[in-house]
């Protein structure tokens, strides 16, 4: 049975890896499965045609939590009673410091104001590295966003797997590590306080029974099913 859900977890790590190269690839060069499914009706009416697009309305306004300070725990068991990868086990022990985070991840609209901004285009947001790969690429926006009409009007269109949609704003932005570090550089500046990206740690505190009482994600560890 170990191995048997090993190979489950090694299929999605390839399904997740082709879905990205397709999205790559010529729109004309790709059609849906027959049995491709519709996206789930809660991601269906998330695009607007509004433009630009309003806060609070076509995309949600983020508000901060305050998580407590957290001594958290990494790493598996050598006993764990389901399936892990081998670099999943071990111990590290981290005390996490109380912070504040926004209870939501930013949005295709939040990421536009940096885009609008310029962010693209100067280079004292960016990691040294960040920059060389943005000037590489000469990136201008997300990858898998579709400019729908002249650069500087910044309409854009969702390139997904199979197809391009009108641009879901609510839905959060697919962005690398560079590009994230670049926005939270440039949000410090315009809110004038600080945001970075959050640490493994903290994303570990996030998980904590006080935040997440309600998401069997992140309660059931399969040790209590077994």
């Amino acid at each position: 049975l170990w191995a048997l859900f090993m190979g489950f977890d090694h299929e999605r790590i390839h399904l997740e890896t082709s879905s990205v190269l397709i999205r790559e690839l010529p729109i004309a060069l790709v059609q849906p499965p027959d049995l491709w499914p519709a996206v789930h009706p809660s991601a269906a009416t998330a695009a607007s045609a509004e433009f630009p697009p309003r806060p609070g309305a076509d995309y949600p306004l983020a508000r901060f939590v305050d998580i407590p300070a957290a001594a958290v725990r990494l790493g598996k068991p050598r006993d764990w009673p389901s399936f892990g990868w081998d670099n999943e086990y071990g111990e590290r022990r981290v005390a996490v410091q109380a912070f504040r985070v926004e209870d939501q991840l930013v949005s295709n609209g939040a990421f536009l104001e940096f885009i609008q901004a310029g962010g693209y285009l100067e280079p004292r947001w960016w990691s040294e590295a960040g920059w060389a790969w943005r000037s590489f690429r000469n990136s201008k926006w997300p990858c898998f966003w579709v400019p729908d009409g002249p650069a500087g009007l910044h309409r854009y269109r969702l390139r997904t797997v199979f197809e391009t949609v009108p641009m879901p704003w609510a839905w959060p932005a697919e962005v690398n590590a560079h590009e994230a570090a670049a926005y939270c550089a440039w949000r410090s500046e315009r809110d004038g306080r600080p945001y970075r990206l959050p640490t493994e740690a903290e994303h570990n505190a996030l998980r904590a029974p006080a935040w997440a009482a309600e998401d069997p994600a992140f309660r059931q560890d399969g040790a209590a099913l077994g």
